[in-house]
């Protein structure tokens, strides 16, 4: 099937799929039915995840607004209990910030979600072995909350995050004296954050309500890239390396799928590769290339592999007609993170606009109709080539990986 034609399939045919909902299973079934039509065995795992990007955070301001509540009780008894409660707000939100496991996750719903792999191994690898080139593309969709129905509501959103932790870190002092003051001053105080939490709160709220993506952008493009580079191993396996194709669920509320996967095969994966595509869809009428992310920016900044970015800028330069570029991501998180956080040498692919946006992202209108065939196409020759680079240059490639 072509790139579009998965993607249609993905978005139109199955249509939104939600982290952990049956339209995610039946995703997962059609790209397992795909590459068994190849001929290739596909392996699926299951594993538990929360089922709303957005529950944790609903817990936290939730808890720092019943900290507000348990400060205008009689003290010092209600200033402790809202230090106790605010502290581990606190904690928890750093941690989740970083997409890392905390009580905030223990609290929240969960279901079980998959993820679909295969291996193509390497026609004459050396002995050991080199590490394997791991891709992944997520199969599931977001939400579409009000913040991302605009760029003024995406440029709010990406302030949403610090504003939350300086509400949270503000209460926590006034708790503090709250202890050791019984001044009403130090409530009333309280409440200023304390409406900066409660409009969190309704907007996150509102983000858990919100209908999903129908999602051709995000993810069915990367999808469908990573199966046409499935047909491409097929017909002509890598020399030197194992390619491993994971399409993962439940990336869109924290990436789950991803981070079950490595931790699964985590002695398979010391040292892997790992590309990322994601959102290489394009917007419609306006061709271009794919980005290569050379950085991306959530909470903190998390880097591309060097060695990688400098194999990418010399695939870019040899194929100047594929239109790619390197750029940084700063609106959010993608699996590129979470291969960072296993510490393995990462790299992503998206294609983002001029402006550094993304188009048609966690909004109704992320559609087929709004996808440019020409971008995809792009970035799946751009994909099947940095590999090729990456087979062809694997002697100095893994030098400069185990260097950095």
């Amino acid at each position: 099937m072509s790139l579009l034609g998965h993607i249609q399939h993905l978005a139109e045919t199955i249509g939104p799929r939600g982290s952990t909902t049956e339209n995610e299973a039946k995703a997962a079934d059609y790209v397992a039915e795909q590459l068994s039509a190849l001929g290739v065995q596909p392996a699926c795992e299951r594993f538990l995840s929360r089922t709303s990007t957005y529950s944790p955070y609903i817990v936290a301001t939730g808890g720092a607004l019943l900290g507000i509540f348990l400060f205008w009780q009689p003290q010092p008894v209600g200033a402790a209990a809202a230090v106790v409660i605010i502290l581990a707000v606190l904690a928890s939100l750093v941690r989740e910030l970083a997409l890392q496991d905390n009580p905030l996750r223990w609290i929240v719903p969960t279901e079980y979600s998959q993820n679909v792999s295969v291996t193509f191994p390497g026609q004459n690898p050396k002995q050991p072995p080199d590490p394997p080139i791991l891709v992944t593309a997520h199969i599931d969709t977001h939400r579409t909350p009000l913040f991302f129905s605009s760029r003024a509501w995406q440029r709010l959103f990406g302030l949403l995050m610090p504003i939350s932790l300086a509400c949270t870190g503000v209460l926590l002092v006034l708790f503090v004296i709250g202890i050791v003051s019984d001044a009403r001053l130090w409530r009333q105080i309280a409440l200023v954050p304390g409406v900066l939490e409660l409009i969190l709160f309704a907007l996150f709220l509102q983000a858990t309500r919100s209908p999903f993506t129908p999602g051709a952008n995000d993810n069915a493009s990367g999808v469908a890239v990573a199966l046409d580079l499935a047909e491409r191993l097929h017909n002509q396996p890598l020399t030197q390396h194992d390619v491993i194709l994971a399409f993962t669920g439940c990336e869109e509320v924290g990436g789950y799928g991803a981070d079950a996967f490595i931790t699964t095969h985590r002695d398979r994966l010391q040292r892997a590769t790992h590309l990322v595509i994601d959102h290489v869809g394009g917007h419609a009428g306006q061709p271009s290339g794919p980005s290569v992310i050379c950085s991306e920016r959530f909470f903190q900044r998390i880097a591309s592999d060097p060695g990688l970015v400098r194999l990418a800028k010399a695939v870019i330069a040899g194929h100047p007609d594929l239109m790619a570029r390197t750029a940084d991501f700063d609106q959010a998180f993608s699996e590129l993170s979470i291969g960072a956080a296993h510490g393995l040498p990462v790299i992503g692919l998206m294609a983002l606009m001029p402006d550094g946006t993304l188009p048609n992202w966690h909004v109704p209108s992320d559609t087929t109709a709004h996808i440019d065939e020409a971008t995809v196409q792009h970035a799946a020759d751009f994909v099947w080539h940095f590999l090729l680079a990456l087979d062809a240059d694997h002697q100095r490639v893994n030098a400069d990986l185990g260097a950095a």
